[in-house]
């Protein structure tokens, strides 16, 4: 059997049980996916920033020779490059100077040099410088000889060749140059003269270290790291891999790797992929010289934060229900102990024991109804000891009477033996007519005992009938004072219960609030739009402000998705507060429907008890009327056999009246003795009884 304590905890746990497990879903679920989405953003944010460093970078060394191949063409004569092939050379030691400077200027650079079309110079026409390291001087070396090696030859002339097919300013792939046993990286730019004919080419060889330390220090949580790719899906530089390794043969989830790097949309998205076991996701940018830097991490780290958030969060829920369970017992205690105290108390009535108990006076002061069950406990103990008080005086009293009528009649019985024997022969002669008349006096004693008897007990019913119709009076005040306080308790839960639900009203204004954040976040990436159409108006300038607006344009929609998470939040707390208004008004229905029904059934059953308490009254009133004419006919009777008792003394004599005296004598003590082993009888179970309560 469930005890109310333990009732109270289950339910509290329960209910504290379900609030968790509904905030605790929604909350971990949203946790979970906006502390992963920022993870992503951050990589992306970071990615895109390690790009534009190394943009930057690229974007130095090919405004230098731009500018550079701009400088050397200013003052160039194409009509006298076209019909003399000395001309190069004369026109190179010019802009030699040039050159130097330009090489010295620019960071990272191996080689700087100027190469002309062998159809309009000597074979070794141009200018090239190189040193070993970014630290060491330029020196000039003697150009390559074309003379030597064919157009296809792109081992030995392709870096002449290709830009010039080009058509335009390219990077050439990295290559090691053995010379130097440096890993070189080229920007070359075609030149042309007016009319399209190719004059030759500009361009420098860059240390290709100066790029692969700047990926080699990216980095990201603890395992994240970043390399080079081309478009095709090849390693071009990997800390961890060969350069030339295809990255479609590490893992099959790589296969189409080559289709991703090349499509430009995919370009700042994460994708995911497995590499010796282990998820891991990687996002990428294009770099100015063609190359793709791409930035791999771990999955596990993206969520680490978020699987720290989870469990923060079920501790947090944990500690919920701790404290819910502990305030459950302190609660449920402190409502099951004085009804246990109570009860304590009733069970203590219930065994006639009416002593008073070390509780119960701090049970009669609760203001509660705990306290209004007490003093009514109370109230009732307190008459039974006062009934019973008066019982045991009774009890007493009738045992001293009979003692003494004990000892009456002993001296009566032998007073009566006495005058028998002595009368006995003397009364032969009138024994019929005293037997007549002790047989009339005894059946007429014996109506006037009943009668007596009746009439007390008429008197003792009245007496009852009263303190009835007393209890009934008061029971019906009782019932009537608690439908009063019921009602005023209804009044005011109801009062109570309409402004919670018009409070709870007050969720519908978080919809009009994300409505205003949707407006806002709709005018945002407007902004963000119009931002980019400028910024792709203002070109090379605009491109930092591009980005900028790309990121307002990305925060405004995860704003719009936000707002959607609290949309869905607030339907599901609306639909819990029309629960809760649900209960509220089956309560609210319980109450005026089946409590204040029950209150006035109760008020009509004291108003009926009170007038049967009356008929009660009358009817013991006219029974104790009839009994008192009884007494009055009894009398009346007895007068007239005292007269005929009165004639037969007359007639028997003195010997007769002392006979007839005698026989009365011994049946009136016969008779009283049987009276009095009857009260003895009573006395003893009244003793018995009056025993069985502890006062």
């Amino acid at each position: 059997m469930k005890t109310i304590r333990m009732k109270i905890i289950s339910g509290i746990l329960l209910c504290s049980l379900l609030t968790a497990a509904i905030i605790g879903v929604l909350a971990l679920s949203d946790s979970t996916q906006m502390e992963g989405d920022n993870s992503k953003e951050k990589m992306r944010l970071e990615s895109q920033q390690e790009a534009l460093k190394l943009n930057n970078m690229i974007s130095q060394i090919e405004q230098s020779v731009d500018t550079l191949s701009e400088t050397l063409m200013h003052q160039f004569d194409y009509a006298a490059f076209e019909k003399d092939k000395n001309y190069a050379d004369t026109y190179t030691e010019k802009i030699a100077q040039i050159i130097d400077v330009f090489g010295n200027r620019t960071e990272g650079a191996i080689t700087a040099y100027i190469r002309y079309n062998p159809e309009y110079s000597n074979p070794t026409s141009g200018y090239f410088i190189t040193r070993d390291s970014v630290d060491a001087e330029f020196q000039g070396v003697v150009p390559t000889d074309f003379s030597m090696y064919e157009e296809d030859d792109a081992e030995h002339v392709g870096w002449y060749y290709i830009p010039v097919k080009a058509g335009e300013a390219i990077w050439m792939e990295p290559y090691l140059n053995a010379n130097i046993n440096v890993y070189m990286i080229s920007y070359v730019v075609p030149l042309f003269a007016e009319d399209g004919t190719s004059i030759g080419i500009v361009g420098m060889d860059i240390d290709f270290s100066q790029i692969t330390d700047l990926v080699d220090s990216i980095s990201f949580s603890d395992s994240g790291y970043a390399f080079l790719a081309s478009a095709s899906g090849t390693v071009v530089h990997n800390k961890n891999l060969e350069s030339g390794t295809e990255l479609s043969s590490l893992d099959d989830s790589l296969s189409g790797i080559a289709e991703v790097l090349g499509d430009q949309q995919q370009e700042g998205s994460q994708h995911l992929y497995s590499y010796q076991n282990e998820r891991k996701q990687f996002v990428y940018y294009s770099l100015d010289n063609g190359m793709k830097l791409v930035l791999a991490v771990s999955n596990t780290e993206i969520y680490a934060k978020a699987n720290h958030l989870v469990l923060v969060i079920l501790v947090a829920i944990l500690i919920a229900l701790v404290f819910s369970g502990a305030v459950g017992i302190f609660v449920g205690s402190g409502i099951s102990k004085p009804i246990k105290q109570l009860t304590a108390v009733i069970g203590q009535t219930s065994r006639l024991d009416f002593r008073a108990t070390e509780f119960g006076s701090r049970l009669r002061r609760q203001k509660d109804e705990i306290g209004v069950m007490a003093n009514e406990i109370h109230s009732m103990r307190k008459n039974l000891r006062e009934m019973m008080g008066s019982l045991d005086q009774a009890e007493q009293s009738i045992s001293e009477n009979v003692t003494n009528l004990n000892e009456i009649m002993e001296k009566n019985r032998v007073h009566a033996q006495d005058n028998s024997a002595a009368t006995q022969e003397l009364a032969a002669s009138m024994q019929e007519t005293s037997a007549n008349t002790a047989n009339i006096i005894h059946s007429i004693e014996e109506v006037k005992h009943s009668s007596e008897s009746i009439h007390q007990m008429a008197a003792e019913g009245e007496k009852n009938s009263q303190q009835v119709h007393q209890r009934a009076d008061k029971m019906e005040t009782i019932s009537r004072e608690s439908r009063d306080k019921t009602d005023e308790m209804f009044v005011v839960m109801k009062q109570k219960t309409d402004i919670a639900i018009e409070k709870s009203k007050a969720v519908e204004k978080i919809n009009e609030l994300t409505e205003a954040i949707k407006d806002i976040s709709s005018q945002t990436n407007l902004l963000a739009l119009n931002a980019n159409i400028e910024a792709a108006r203002a070109g090379e300038a605009g491109r930092g402000f591009a980005v900028v607006a790309s990121e307002i344009g990305s925060l405004a929609e995860q704003t719009l998705h936000t707002v959607d998470n609290i949309n869905g939040i607030v339907s599901e707390v609306n639909e819990a507060v029309s629960n809760m208004t649900e209960c509220i008004m089956t309560i609210m229905g319980f109450l005026e429907n089946t409590v204040l029904g029950d209150y006035e059934n109760f008020s009509k059953s004291g108003v009926q008890y009170l007038a049967d308490a009356d008929d009660f009254q009358g009817i013991m009133g006219e029974t104790k009327e009839a009994v008192g004419i009884l007494e009055g006919y009894v009398s009346q009777i007895v007068g007239a056999v005292e007269d005929i008792n009165d004639m037969v003394a007359q007639s028997a004599g003195g010997i007769n009246i002392i006979a007839e005296k005698s026989n009365e004598t011994e049946g009136t003590t016969t008779e009283g003795y049987e009276r009095l082993k009857d009260c003895m009888k009573s006395i003893d179970a009244l003793k018995e009884i009056v025993s069985q309560f502890q006062l």
